[in-house]
């Protein structure tokens, strides 16, 4: 009885020092990201006036229009959000660094490996995607709409568009990261699908879990798109055709395999 309970006593000491060593190390890197954190905010706000030329490049290259801001805080709160939404967007490969240490020693070698390897090509992914929308796709859509102006001599109604900082840098940046992230997520589906997977296992994947690929498709597109019946009348039946496209034409391939193998 003594024995027992002397092990008992042993294994919750040991329990106890490895929840305050790993309790020191947590608090320890929490505090390097958070010190990291501030010094990207401090350099980011003393060159704030570099971010908002970087933010304004896409439209300012073609248009001479000028920004406006209709509050006294409008120009302050895009300063706000341009530092904050950059400081985090630095700091991310540091915070992921930390978890990887903080978990090297209960992971194994192919582990680390495919994590870091799975960071580098999403973060490549995610930079080549950040620059096709900066480059590419931002000139062309707000290109497009800058146009959207009524100006006739003989006319009475006149319109001309003025972009308010504040809007323009809000949306540009929600923009952007919703695309980069949806880049991501079809890029990663698709490269999963194609090469990581066989057609047997595409296959029984879709055959069970069809319906909740459509549920969550169509709860994601209802999350980013406005409120309109036809829209999202479209959404519900533009998913469940691209599913079942997918899976009439897996088991066409493995009617194939199997005919080959008997």
């Amino acid at each position: 009885m003594r024995t027992l309970i002397h092990s008992l006593n042993t294994k919750l000491l040991i329990n106890n020092s490895l929840f305050y060593f790993y309790s020191i190390e947590i608090a320890y890197r929490f505090f390097y990201i958070i010190i990291s954190f501030v010094f990207c905010l401090i350099i980011c706000f003393w060159y704030v006036q570099i971010w908002l030329l970087i933010e304004t490049y896409p439209f300012l290259q073609f248009s001479n229009k000028k920004f406006i801001a209709t509050q006294t805080t409008d120009l302050i709160d895009a300063v706000w959000i341009i530092t904050f939404s950059t400081s985090f967007l630095f700091v991310y490969p540091f915070f992921v660094y930390q978890i990887i240490l903080f978990s090297k020693n209960s992971w194994y070698e192919y582990q680390m490996y495919f994590i870091i390897k799975l960071f580098c090509y999403s973060s490549i992914l995610y930079v080549i995607s950040l620059l096709f929308c900066y480059y590419y796709l931002l000139p062309i859509l707000l290109g497009f709409l800058s146009q959207w102006e009524i100006k006739q001599t003989e006319s009475i109604l006149n319109i001309e568009i003025e972009f308010r900082i504040l809007n323009y840098v809000q949306w540009i940046l929600t923009f952007r990261y919703v695309f980069s992230f949806l880049f991501y997520i079809v890029t990663f589906f698709i490269c999963f699908f194609s090469f990581l997977l066989n057609s047997m296992i595409k296959y029984n994947l879709l055959k069970f879990h069809r319906k909740i690929f459509i549920f969550l498709n169509t709860l994601f597109f209802f999350l980013i798109t406005p409120s309109d019946f036809y829209l999202q009348l479209f959404v519900i039946l533009y998913s469940f055709i691209f599913y079942e496209i997918i899976f009439l034409f897996l088991c066409y391939k493995c009617n194939i395999t199997y005919l080959e193998i008997n």
